[in-house]
């Protein structure tokens, strides 16, 4: 008798979870969006979490499936959580400038008990919290502050160019490395007021630190996953976006460094700056942001932000000019005809005047958008019905709280806009071709209201470093050098896999026009 009845209750739990899944599993499809077959627990994500692909071309790849070809949307699960990929140009539009206000907040967030520095970081912030918190953050990525901060980055490419100075005429090395050692220096002096000397010395406090958040292994890769795929778990799983050791670092070197520059009264014309003036308004109730936690996590929004995103772009860039040594030419024959007119110090008006460094830049972050897809979440505000988001192609509502993924990677590779979209053209960027772009259709830095902030000075630490680089050096492959680029599959951003090693040799092209 107790053997029938464990049966009659295991067959009755089997049959309930086989229902549960099957009705999970089958959202989409009841509201005739388009869907693959999802696997039981793990949803679309088998390619993820077996390490086949990085989630954000996994997304991609999804977009790019032919039978998906003329879909305005893809319905997917995230593990059990429904979610779509959105195809549509005028969609897009919509999530990110039209009715921003459905989806101001990203999918991702962390644990605000053990994780502060992640939950006030600009880039988790949610609500109005967010909204006031980028409002007092957005003077210090004005174009007249970029242009005080200029000079300390510059003084940094000019560190660059002495640290390959110090090599051999010709010499084999991972250029994503040496790129980051140089964007790590300029962080550090824009963003934390100190020099962080990475380029002189590689294994220095600073330089270990950064290099560690973003160096993804299994767990880095399960908390960066949790966070930003399983929200609802991040306190069940007690994963921190900062761990203990690095939240302690960054509030170590940013206290202190608020701390002296206070005492002292001067201005360095940098991040510090913005935190030392918004500490003082916190203590004359101005503001809310009186935690000074606020103050540390929006160091580390440049610090994270900065340092990874600039590095990865110039080594991309490289990459791609080793591949053309015409395109490499012309845009060092731009560099140097600049240095000889500026006598070799190139302002901050006459770095952002060069047309074909921003053109070659703009192509690069069309073929290696750094963070690949976007994420919002659909939230309906209390006081009005759920809006329907998806019209003219479907008329139903969102279910509130659901995740939709933006695929910027295939996007700015679909042959559908781009000609040839595989290969490496900057003359797309032409003030001409510029115009024939429809503006969805390119987004490295994200658009509306909840774009990146720090894209202008993203790039200004990539042109510099470019200049000094290409300054008196030119680039090409070697037997080490990936046919194609091979990106790590456990890191949220785009990054190669292993680095990317090319031949650097020495020419002195500039000292020897400039003599002439």
């Amino acid at each position: 008798m107790f053997v029938e009845i464990f049966i009659f209750f295991l067959l009755t739990i089997v049959f309930l979870l086989y229902y549960r899944c099957k009705y999970t599993y089958s959202y989409w499809l009841r509201h005739g969006v388009p869907q693959f077959k999802p696997i039981p627990f793990i949803g679309d994500m088998k390619e993820a979490i077996m390490f086949k692909r990085n989630f954000g071309l996994h997304v991609s790849d999804i977009y790019n499936e032919p039978e998906m070809a003329d879909k305005p949307i893809v319905g997917i699960y995230i593990f059990n959580q429904p979610a779509l990929i959105i195809r549509d140009l005028d969609l897009i539009k919509s999530i990110l400038i039209k009715d921003f206000n459905y989806f101001s907040n990203r999918y991702g967030k962390c644990d605000p008990h053990r994780d502060a520095l992640g939950t006030y970081n600009l880039f988790f912030a949610r609500d109005a919290f967010w909204k006031e918190m980028r409002v007092k953050i957005s003077p210090v990525f004005t174009s007249g502050k970029i242009k005080q901060m200029y000079p300390l980055i510059r003084q940094i490419g000019c560190e660059l160019e002495d640290f390959l100075a110090q090599k051999s005429d010709t010499f084999v090395a991972d250029l994503k490395y040496i790129s980051s050692l140089y964007t790590t220096d300029s962080i550090a002096t824009i963003a934390f007021g100190i020099n962080a000397n990475s380029l002189k010395n590689p294994n220095g406090e600073f330089r270990m630190h950064t290099q560690s958040f973003f160096s993804f292994n299994f767990w880095r890769f399960v908390e960066f996953s949790v966070c930003f795929f399983l929200p609802k778990l991040v306190n069940i799983f007690k994963v921190t976006m900062f761990s203990k050791k690095f939240s302690k670092f960054l509030r170590s070197a940013i206290n202190d460094t608020i701390d002296e520059r206070d005492r002292k009264g001067y201005e360095r014309n940098d991040l510090i700056d913005i935190l030392v003036k918004l500490r003082k308004e916190a203590a004359e109730g101005k503001h809310s942001f009186t935690d000074s936690d606020f103050l540390v996590a929006q160091a580390g929004v440049f610090l994270t932000a900065g340092f990874e995103t600039s590095s990865s772009t110039m080594a991309f860039c490289l990459y791609e000019l080793a591949k053309q040594p015409n395109l490499q030419e012309k845009l060092r024959k731009e560099i140097h005809e600049a240095l000889l007119e500026s006598n070799g110090n190139l302002t901050y008006e006459k770095i952002s005047s060069l047309q074909y460094l921003n053109m070659v830049l703009e192509e690069t972050l069309r073929l290696y958008p750094i963070l690949p897809f976007l994420d919002r979440q659909y939230q309906a505000p209390s006081d009005e019905k759920h809006k329907i988001i998806l019209e003219p192609f479907y008329n139903f509502a969102l279910r509130n709280g659901t995740p939709v993924y933006i695929p910027i990677y295939a996007l700015q590779r679909d042959p559908k806009y781009w000609k040839n979209p595989e290969i490496f053209d900057p003359e797309r960027f032409s003030a001409e071709n510029k115009k024939l772009h429809h503006p969805m259709t390119y987004l490295p830095f994200g658009t509306g209201p909840h774009n990146c902030i720090g894209m202008r000075i993203g790039l200004l630490q990539s042109k510099v470093g470019l200049v000094h680089f290409l300054k008196n050096h030119h680039v090409a492959a070697c037997k080490e050098t990936p046919k194609e680029a091979q990106f790590n599959v456990m890191g949220v951003i785009l990054q190669f896999q292993n680095g990317v090693h090319l031949v650097v040799k020495r020419d002195n092209m500039y000292d020897q026009i400039s003599l002439k």
